[in-house]
């Protein structure tokens, strides 16, 4: 039952704190690599009776169960406000727009049966009573521009267009929050989409070879006017036409302390698995570390919802890990637990 704001706050705030404590992330994450079965992880993260399934369905259904157990704990945290905030809405709109994804590629190889869902109810835009009539299931939603069956070459942009939909929904939802805290985190998404535009860049740059042209056109932008005055890429368009192997170009990089080590003599390449990695523990150390400065603001829970992510990547890179037989070292560098290689 929702409460007045300043007693859900206080619940709120305290409840969520209590779940932080117990969550497997830092150092606790580490708990999740040092099972030895997909059994023993599951006991671990739920403490309930593992399913009697097969082992190959066993990995599928512990993540699917740690997905729905982190949306549905998140729900019943912003159920104790009768008008929760809008960023709380949007920050579960994240699986409503990869769950579209699912369904276009689903429609897209005329399968007869919708895709399994990130069930976000009851703040879904989706209408997926609807299935298969894709018009009918975006009908009045920011998405709505995604109404007919894509054809294969065209999921690709259309899944782009997708995440800069929900990406400005996500910056709009923090111009709306509590003045004390909105510097704060309009901050930590901001500097999280920059970086997010220069490892896209470089992946595209260093992987697929996309020159400049290209590589910005694939960037995620705060409007559709497409600026290249625009805030989100300002940090990528500075270092697009960077050397990749000249730690010259690098080393006075405002980002610098993100990079893979350099050694003198030695031949370097930057290396965007390393920098996602550093700057994903210190996204999640931030976003842990507001948690306790800005009670009784929209900030606790969504710094929340961001660790609490965090640790469902760990849970499912723990799971895969398991199914494949992958050394718990290498599962937990994979999770950005351990440091990197500097493979060079």
């Amino acid at each position: 039952m929702a409460m007045d704001k300043s007693a859900a706050d206080a619940y709120v705030y305290s409840k969520a704190s209590g779940m932080l404590a117990k969550s497997f992330v830092g150092s606790r994450a580490v708990r999740l690599f040092n099972v030895h079965t997909l059994q023993e992880l599951w006991g671990l993260v739920f403490e309930t009776e593992v399913p009697v399934i097969p082992e190959t369905l066993l990995a599928k259904a512990l993540e699917a169960e740690a997905q729905k157990k982190f949306i549905a704990e998140f729900k019943s945290l912003i159920n104790n406000y009768s008008s929760p905030s809008d960023i709380y809405a949007t920050l579960l709109h994240s699986y409503e727009y990869e769950n579209l994804k699912e369904i276009g590629a689903a429609l897209c190889f005329r399968e007869e049966k919708m895709p399994e869902i990130a069930d976000v109810s009851p703040f879904n835009f989706i209408h997926y009573d609807k299935w298969p009539k894709i018009e009918e299931m975006t009908a009045g939603s920011a998405l709505s521009w995604y109404n007919k069956v894509p054809l294969v070459s065209e999921q690709q942009k259309n899944d782009y267009r997708i995440d800069s939909t929900y990406i400005r929904e996500l910056w709009n939802s923090c111009s709306k929050i509590k003045a004390s805290c909105r510097p704060v985190v309009k901050d930590l998404f901001f500097k999280k989409i920059c970086l997010d535009n220069v490892l896209w860049a470089l992946r595209l740059k260093i992987y697929y070879g996309m020159g400049r042209d290209e590589i910005v056109s694939h960037l995620a932008y705060s409007s559709d006017e497409r600026s290249r005055k625009d805030i989100f890429i300002q940090d990528a368009l500075k270092v697009i036409d960077w050397e990749t192997d000249n730690w010259e170009s690098w080393k006075d990089w405002k980002h610098v302390d993100l990079l893979n080590p350099h050694e003198e003599g030695v031949v370097w390449n930057v290396d965007p698995r390393w920098i996602y990695n550093v700057s994903r523990k210190e996204y999640v150390r931030k976003a842990y570390r507001l948690f306790h400065l800005y009670p009784f603001t929209e900030c606790p829970l969504v710094c929340w919802f961001i660790v609490k992510q965090n640790e469902l990547d760990n849970i499912r890179t723990a799971s895969e890990s398991l199914r494949l037989s992958v050394p718990s070292e290498q599962a937990m560098e994979n999770a950005g637990i351990l440091e990197v290689t500097n493979h060079v």
